[in-house]
């Protein structure tokens, strides 16, 4: 396809194209007479993921740079266990938030950290270490339920929470439209489009499922504190 047809077809504008193939974000169409390129698929589903990580994930030019970075090499050797282009998008989106600790909070955030590594290392569902894009998120939010919620909750309570969680990601899988697609792991593979998918599905549902989990807390507070009954789990 021409420039045009891209421009129409991915919704991004001409100059910002141009942009990015300059940045290295996008792969320069192949040449075809003077001034003139032509483009493929590749090209579009690049575009749209780059829309995807801008618009729905909001993140910075220069993380969207290395997830690009990362997709033309495992186009170019493979899929590799140093490369990784959802994981490196989806720790971007879920890093916890920089904050200044105190040197014992230090201490104790280092020490939960191996707890939950560990904790991780140990669930039948968990695969290679370098794939524990979340054990830090994890980390942090769990010192903070024990320094303000609950001084002594533990580690391994969390195995509730990761059941469910492997429930959930298989409703998700199972009633994706058209079937879930999953990246390709050989040479030659362009795994834009089902990284695309990837990030969209993890950002979106999370939002749709934290939604209902605190409409649910606030409708079971009402309930509890107006005395009405309160329906049994299913």
């Amino acid at each position: 396809m021409r420039l045009a047809e891209l421009v129409r077809r991915s919704g991004v504008q001409r100059s910002t194209i141009k942009f990015y193939i300059r940045r290295g974000l996008l792969p320069a169409g192949d040449p075809e007479g003077r001034n003139q390129a032509r483009y493929g698929p590749r090209h579009l589903e690049r575009l749209l993921l780059i829309r995807a990580l801008r618009d729905v994930a909001r993140l910075p030019l220069e993380v969207i740079t290395r997830v690009a970075q990362q997709l033309d090499e495992t186009f170019e050797r493979g899929w590799d266990t140093d490369v990784d282009p959802i994981g490196e998008a989806l720790r971007a989106i879920y890093a916890p938030p920089k904050r200044k600790l105190g040197r014992e909070e230090r201490g104790e955030l280092e020490k939960l950290r191996a707890e939950v590594r560990d904790f991780i290392r140990a669930l039948p569902w968990a695969t290679r270490e370098e794939g524990h894009y979340f054990v830090d998120e994890i980390a942090d939010a769990l010192h903070q339920v024990r320094r303000y919620l609950y001084p002594d909750f533990p580690v391994a309570t969390l195995a509730f929470y990761a059941r469910e969680a492997w429930r959930l990601s298989e409703l998700e899988y199972v009633n994706a439209p058209g079937g879930a697609r999953v990246p390709l792991r050989a040479r030659g593979d362009d795994v834009a489009e089902p990284t695309r998918r990837a990030i969209l599905a993890t950002v979106l549902f999370d939002r749709i499922f934290g939604a209902l989990r605190r409409c649910a807390n606030a409708m079971r507070s009402i309930r509890i504190s107006e005395g009405l009954d309160v329906p049994p789990v299913d």
